[in-house]
C-alpha cells in the first residue's frame, strides 16, 4: 500500500517557521516568571545555552538526512540500533512527545480558564484541542506547515511591534546594573530554558519531507534563532516595562506586558487581538508534536499510513490530559523544572548513541552515501548564486558570532561588578550578536533556496 507519507514535502521556509513556532509557543506561556525570579534584570541572557543546544540538534539532523536520506529519526534509529534497540529508543522519544502534547494542551486550557473563560469547565477547554488534533491527524503534515506558514508571520509581527507600542512605558534604568547577577543564577536560568529548546527534537520526525541535509540544518538554525530572539526580546521588554522584581510573581508576565499597551482611550484591550494570533500559533505547535507522535507509532510497526492511529491516540491524549495535572501550579512546576531534566536525560544520550554507531557503521561499510548537498551549493558552477560570501562562510560566521556573544557574557560577568560600563557594553554586544546571527542564518536559507531554483 502506498502510504500518505511518501507524498509529503515541506520546503525550507515552512520548516524554519515551524522550528520557530516550536520554540516560541511553549516559552510564551511559561517560564518567563521563573527566569526573572532567578536572574532578575539579567534574565534576557537566559537563552544563550539554548542556542548552542539547538545548533547541535540542527547539525545532528542534517547529518542523519545526509547519511540516511528519505528517512526520519524513528526509521534511522531502527536501522542503526536494530529492531529491538531502535524500538526502545523510539518508545523513549514517543514518551517525551506524549508528555509535550499533554503539557501544552493543559497549558492552553489553564491559561484560558484563568484569564479568559472563567466559567467554562476545564474539561471542555481540554477536549476542544483534542478534537482539533483528530481533524488535522487525518490529513498530512503539509497542511499543518501551511497553516503555520499563514499565522506565524503575524505572530512575529505582533512581537516585533511591541517595542514601538510600549515605547512610552520604557524605563531603561531597570536593566542596570547589567551582568552583575551571580554566575550560578544565570547558569541555572540557562539550564531551565533547555526544556523548551528540547521541543525542537520533534522535527526529527519530518526529516524525510525536506529537500536535503543542508536545508534541514540551516532551516532549523534560522527558525530556532528567530524564536529565541523573540523570546529574548519579550524578556527584555518585561524587564524594562514591569521591572526585574514584580514579574517574577506573575503567572503569565507576557500577558501582563501586553495589557500595558494603551493606544488612545479606545484601544486599550489589544491583548484580545494578539491572543487571536497567538492561539493558532500554539495550536500549530501542538498539532506538529501530535503528527510526530503518530509518525513514531507507525514507524514502530513499520506502517507509514499513520492516520489509522489518529482517533485512538487522540482519545488517549484527551484522557491522560484530564488526569495529569491537578492545578496550574503543578503544571507550571512540571513545565518549568521537569522538562529540562527530561530533555537532558535522554536527548544527548540518544543523539550521541545514534551518531557514534552510525559513524562506526559507515567505517565498516565504506560505501559513501551521496547526497544532493555534499558540496557547497554556491560553489556549483551550474547554479551560481550572487553573494559576497559562500554558504559555508555564512554558516561559520553564525558560529563565530555565537562564540563572540558567549565571550561578551563571560567578560561582563567577570568585570561588570567592578566597572558597570563593561556590563552595559557587553550587553549591547550580546544583543547585536544575536541579531547578526539571525542575519547569517537567514542568508544560509536564502542561498540554499536560490541554488535550488537556479536563480
Amino acid at each position: 500500500m502506498f502510504s500518505i507519507d511518501h507524498k509529503q514535502v515541506i520546503n525550507q521556509r515552512q520548516l524554519a517557521w515551524l522550528a520557530s513556532s516550536v520554540i516560541t509557543s511553549g516559552g510564551i506561556l511559561t517560564l518567563q516568571n521563573v527566569l526573572i525570579r532567578v536572574s532578575q534584570m539579567d534574565a534576557w541572557y537566559s537563552y544563550l545555552l539554548s542556542i548552542f543546544y539547538v545548533f547541535v540538534i540542527a547539525a545532528f539532523f542534517g547529518y542523519l538526512a545526509k547519511v540516511y536520506p528519505q528517512k526520519h529519526i524513528f526509521e534511522v534509529s531502527k536501522e542503526i540500533l536494530g529492531v529491538w534497540g531502535g524500538t526502545i529508543v523510539n518508545l523513549l522519544i514517543l514518551f517525551h512527545f506524549w508528555q509535550m502534547v499533554v503539557r501544552d494542551i493543559s497549558s492552553m486550557a489553564k491559561f484560558s480558564s484563568t484569564l479568559l473563560l472563567h466559567n467554562t469547565p476545564l474539561e471542555i477547554l481540554m477536549l476542544l484541542p483534542c478534537l482539533l488534533l483528530i481533524y488535522f491527524g487525518k490529513g498530512s503534515m503539509e497542511v499543518v506547515a501551511r497553516v503555520n506558514d499563514l499565522f506565524y508571520p503575524l505572530f512575529v509581527i505582533t512581537i516585533i511591534m511591541m517595542p514601538l507600542l510600549l515605547s512610552n512605558e520604557f524605563y531603561i534604568q531597570l536593566m542596570t546594573p547589567s551582568l552583575t547577577i551571580p554566575f550560578q543564577h544565570l547558569a541555572a536560568s540557562n539550564l531551565l530554558t533547555l526544556g523548551g529548546a528540547g521541543d525542537v527534537f520533534i522535527l526529527g520526525a519530518f526529516l524525510h519531507m525536506v529537500y536535503n541535509a543542508n536545508h534541514i540544518r540551516s532551516s532549523i538554525r534560522h527558525g530556532t534563532l528567530l524564536g529565541i530572539f523573540l523570546l529574548t526580546l519579550l524578556l527584555f521588554l518585561i524587564i524594562v516595562v514591569l521591572g526585574p522584581k514584580m514579574p517574577g510573581n506573575f503567572l503569565y508576565p507576557t500577558y501582563n506586558l501586553v495589557q500595558m499597551i494603551h493606544i488612545t482611550d479606545f484601544l486599550d484591550r489589544l491583548d484580545i487581538i494578539m491572543l487571536t494570533i497567538w492561539f493558532p500559533t500554539v495550536a500549530c505547535k501542538i498539532i506538529a508534536i501530535y503528527m510526530a507522535l503518530l509518525l513514531g507509532i507507525s514507524a514502530i510497526i513499520n506502517e507509514r499510513n499513520y492516520p489509522i492511529f489518529n482517533k485512538p491516540v487522540a482519545l488517549f491524549i484527551a484522557i491522560t490530559t484530564f488526569l495529569s495535572f491537578k492545578s496550574t501550579t503543578e503544571l507550571l512546576s512540571f513545565s518549568n523544572f521537569s522538562s529540562p531534566i527530561i530533555v537532558l536525560i535522554y536527548q544527548p544520550l540518544v543523539m550521541g548513541l545514534i551518531f557514534i554507531l552510525s559513524v562506526r557503521k559507515q567505517k565498516k561499510n565504506p560505501e559513501t552515501v551521496k547526497s544532493k548537498d555534499e558540496t557547497d551549493p554556491t560553489m556549483n558552477p551550474s547554479k551560481q548564486v550572487k553573494s559576497r560570501f559562500t554558504y559555508k562562510q555564512w554558516l561559520w560566521s553564525g558560529n563565530l558570532l555565537l562564540a563572540f556573544s558567549t565571550v561578551c557574557v563571560t567578560i561582563g560577568l567577570m568585570f561588570s561588578t567592578y566597572k558597570p560600563i563593561i556590563g552595559i557594553v557587553c550587553g549591547l554586544g550580546f544583543g547585536c550578536s544575536l541579531l547578526l546571527i539571525g542575519v547569517t542564518t537567514y542568508m544560509e536559507v536564502s542561498l540554499l533556496k536560490q541554488s535550488q531554483t537556479g536563480k
